[in-house]
C-alpha cells in the first residue's frame, strides 16, 4: 500500500508532466522551432520561477569548452539591464534567431516529442 507521501509525490509529478505537456504542445503551436528550446532553459531553472540565475545559467550549461569568465560574458550580454534573472521567453527569444536552419529540425523533433508523450499517456491509461 503506498504512503501518503508517495501518492502525494506521484500526483504531483502527474501534474507537473501533464502542465509542461500542454504546455509544449501551445508552445509548438504559437512558436515552431522553440518548444525544445524553451524546455531546456525549463529544466535549468532548478527553482522554477521561470528565470534562470547566473548561477543556474552556469551550473547548467557549462561544457569545459567555455570559461566561467565566457559564460558571465554570454549571460550578461542577454541581460542587458543585468537584473540577475533571465526571463525563460527572453532567453528563447535571443536565442532563436541563432537556430537558423535549425529551427525546422527543432520542430520536426518537437512534433515528435509531442507525439511521444501522447503515446505515453495512452499506454498509462491502459495499464
Amino acid at each position: 500500500m503506498l504512503a501518503c507521501t508517495e501518492l502525494i509525490t506521484m500526483c504531483l509529478q502527474s501534474a507537473k508532466h501533464e502542465h509542461l505537456r500542454k504546455q509544449q504542445e501551445l508552445d509548438l503551436n504559437q512558436n515552431p522551432g522553440t518548444a525544445l528550446f524553451q524546455d531546456i532553459f525549463r529544466r535549468a531553472d532548478k527553482n522554477d520561477d521561470g528565470k534562470l540565475s547566473l548561477e543556474e545559467f552556469q551550473s547548467y550549461f557549462t561544457d569545459g569548452i567555455l570559461t566561467d569568465a565566457q559564460m558571465q560574458e554570454m549571460y550578461y550580454s542577454v541581460d542587458r539591464q543585468q537584473t540577475d534573472n533571465l526571463d525563460i521567453d527572453v532567453l528563447s527569444e535571443y536565442f532563436t534567431p541563432h537556430l537558423g536552419e535549425y529551427v525546422n529540425v527543432m520542430s520536426a523533433l518537437e512534433k515528435l516529442n509531442v507525439a511521444i508523450l501522447r503515446a505515453m499517456d495512452k499506454t498509462k491509461e491502459e495499464i
